[in-house]
């Protein structure tokens, strides 16, 4: 699989985060001069690099992510418990490997799936309604472990990702 910009520098730090778990956070610096970055709880380096690299291209084009995905198919997305059951297909988009392999799961599942937050943190939480909010499909949700705070999530429509890095301190203390 190919990064979706070329990637001159990969950075990658582990932090602590406010729940007690740890997390890999990636920044990676694009040929075209734009920084991006990702995130991954299940301690997967390579998850983080492909978000950031992710990051970094929509950064670069000045897009939100789930236009470099195939255009934003919807402006908010369900978020509900996750229950183990239902005919919807269940996919962790940070095990399955990469972005592409997740719009290949959804493409399977003719759009109906949920996209699991494994951890229910909020940077999960916001990257999984950036790639619900690009797959095809009337029938995508974020599923949570616990009730969620809220019924659904508005997609953000700002350059990148949109996970807001703010709510955790420790990723503000990260000298790159």
């Amino acid at each position: 699989m190919n990064a979706p910009v070329s990637i001159v520098h990969t950075h990658v730090h582990s932090l602590r985060i406010l729940s007690g778990a740890e997390a890999l956070v990636a920044r990676v610096l694009a040929a075209e001069g734009s920084a991006g970055y990702g995130f991954t709880l299940n301690l997967d380096a390579a998850v983080a690099r492909d978000m950031a690299a992710w990051d970094a291209a929509a950064r670069t084009r000045g897009v939100p992510l789930c236009a470099l995905l195939g255009g934003c198919r919807r402006k908010s997305v369900a978020v509900e418990r996750d229950d183990g059951r239902g005919t919807l297909l269940r996919v962790d988009p940070f095990a399955v490997g990469s972005v592409e392999d997740v719009q290949t799961m959804a493409a399977r599942a003719d759009g109906a799936l949920a996209l699991v937050a494994p951890n229910a943190h909020p940077w999960e939480i916001a990257f999984c309604a950036a790639l619900a909010a690009a797959l095809a499909g009337s029938d995508v949700r974020i599923a949570l472990p616990a009730e969620p705070p809220f019924p659904s999530i508005a997609v953000q429509e700002i350059p990148g990702v949109g996970v807001d890095w703010s709510l955790e301190p420790a990723f503000a203390m990260i000298r790159w």
